[in-house]
């Protein structure tokens, strides 16, 4: 099963962010994706999709956050670390 399906968010926009890729408010339950996404790769787009979606699930960074993000996204660290070398905004 994958995350799609055992978590529900309200919608999500896409905006210009200047100090994060993606956002996400738990209570409101929605998310926000950075336009800059447009430019990476799929697979980096995909785990941040995948990373704000977790937060529906687990508000915080903790150890039940990564358990999720080793279960539906298990390169997350790979594409974590790529977008990390990367400038948020060009």
């Amino acid at each position: 099963m994958g995350i799609l399906t055992e978590c529900v968010s309200q919608g999500f926009s896409i905006r210009s962010m200047k100090t994060r890729w993606g956002s996400c408010t738990p209570k409101t339950r929605s998310i926000r994706f950075n336009l800059e996404l447009i430019k990476r790769t799929p697979e980096c787009l995909e785990y941040i999709v995948v990373h704000e979606l977790g937060h529906l699930l687990e508000a915080s960074h903790n150890s039940k956050f990564k358990t999720l993000m080793d279960r539906f996204y298990p390169k997350w660290k790979f594409y974590r670390k790529e977008l990390r070398s990367l400038p948020i905004k060009a």
